[in-house]
């Protein structure tokens, strides 16, 4: 999870147990895991032998550096109970969810290759399953703060001209 309370909490309005910092990344991972176990069991009936060692690492050592970062600084933010709206997460709210499906998952699987290159696929649509029950918890742990922050903060795709635009000297304020 990107940043919430230490202790797990009631939802008021959904009687259902709320996240801690790992946020939905128990869920995801199971689903993903299974996938993986699916796909060594693939390998073994049928070949299929398709990958990209060299590109895949690359992917996965810019993908792991981009993570440090960003846990990083929402580790920061969750021990101070706040939420975080800077750095990476200025960007995106959920950075590193977006780090392991764009770069970290797709560069593992074309090290791996095979049936292993639909990894990313199964990790983003159980990201999109169980997302909206982490931003349910964040809505109801920063109220006003989070519906703000929420509303100009694109959720997993960086909107590049606001990111150019923080990036020119010219545009600051």
């Amino acid at each position: 999870m990107e940043s919430s309370s230490r202790e797990e909490e009631k939802d008021p309005d959904e009687g259902e147990r709320v996240l801690n910092f790992l946020g939905i990344v128990p869920k995801v991972a199971k689903v993903s895991f299974l996938y993986i176990a699916f796909s060594a069991l693939l390998e073994r009936l049928f070949t299929f032998d398709f990958s990209f060692p060299r590109i895949g690492g690359i992917l996965v050592f810019v993908g792991i550096v981009l993570w440090a970062i960003c846990y990083f600084q929402v580790s920061k933010a969750y021990k101070a109970g706040k939420l975080l709206k800077s750095g990476c997460y200025s960007v995106v709210r959920h950075p590193i969810y977006t780090i392991w499906g764009v770069l970290i998952l797709p560069g593992f699987s074309l090290v791996i290759g095979g049936f292993m290159l639909g990894l990313p696929v199964v990790y983003w649509i159980s990201i999109l399953y169980y997302i909206e029950e982490e931003e349910r918890f964040l809505h109801v742990r920063f109220g006003k703060e989070w519906e703000e922050y929420a509303s100009r903060v694109p959720r997993f795709i960086p909107n590049l001209f606001e990111v150019i635009k923080k990036l020119d000297p010219g545009e600051r304020k």
